[in-house]
């Protein structure tokens, strides 16, 4: 029940500064369906038209760098929870708390996410061109939960150079910047070192099996992707918090927790 309570709360929380500045949340819905549709369509050399009623030439890239925002969760919010609590002088207080600095940020993670999915789902629901788009609507948060669990894991090792080495904030910012390539060209157009790379990366897996379920694939043909991406995600989560951990404790023993 405690951590029910926890969930609610975080969600709760960021709903809260929504409904404060409604203004702004609007505003930031609207910029985020805007650039994911505008973008793709303009390196494609064509403007989208599909709001107006015509057929988008790439939903499948509108969907994927929709998919960077979500992924930018998991990236970035172990960094800006460590800053938010140091700022705050709570970090000391979290790592002898029940729960936990780590926990903590797992609840916030699933809340932003909860949060952010339905703007996924209404660009899916704008942009695709399949008859079954009940069966859509439910398969993309079955994907792309998972892959940014994964991701979540990557932020966690990120996450722990902040505990350690401080102001390390940019480094997320740059691995985010690297979402861009895998969520806008084809596998076979990438480097051969960026595709290597992309093939441990679970958002590269996430947005191929979204791209599958677009095209109207059986669903066979993305079953095994599936299980290699929930696989894929356990073993980088695994590794985060582990590392993220161990930092945290490395970083109370030298006297750095409570400093940012």
């Amino acid at each position: 029940m405690a951590k029910v309570a926890i969930l609610i709360a975080e969600l709760k929380r960021g709903l809260k500064n929504h409904l404060a500045y409604p203004v702004q949340a609007v505003c930031e819905v609207i910029m985020v369906i805007s650039v994911a549709i505008v973008v793709p369509s303009l390196l494609e050399g064509s403007f989208p038209k599909g709001l107006l009623g015509f057929t988008i030439d790439k939903p499948e890239k509108i969907v994927a760098l929709t998919t960077v925002f979500i992924a930018l969760i998991g990236l970035q919010i172990v960094h800006r929870v460590v800053k938010e609590e140091s700022d705050l002088g709570t970090l000391e207080q979290l790592y002898l708390a029940p729960f936990g600095l780590s926990s903590l940020i797992i609840f916030r993670f699933v809340a932003d996410t909860i949060r952010i999915m339905p703007i996924i789902l209404i660009v899916v629901g704008i942009v695709s061109r399949n008859q079954g788009i009940s069966w859509t609507l439910v398969l993309i948060p079955t994907i792309v939960f998972p892959m940014n669990i994964g991701m979540l894991g990557i932020g966690f090792l990120l996450g722990s150079l902040t505990l350690i080495a401080k102001r390390t904030g940019f480094i997320p910012n740059l691995t985010s910047l690297a979402l861009l390539p895998l969520a806008l060209s084809p596998p076979n157009k990438l480097p051969q070192i960026i595709g290597v790379v992309g093939s441990v990366i679970p958002f590269a897996h996430g947005i191929r099996l979204i791209e599958i379920i677009l095209g109207n694939a059986p669903f066979s043909t993305w079953k095994l992707g599936f299980w290699k991406l929930c696989v894929l995600s356990g073993l980088w989560v695994t590794l985060g918090i582990l590392c993220f951990t161990k930092a945290e404790s490395i970083a109370r023993h030298k006297g750095l927790l409570g400093s940012y």
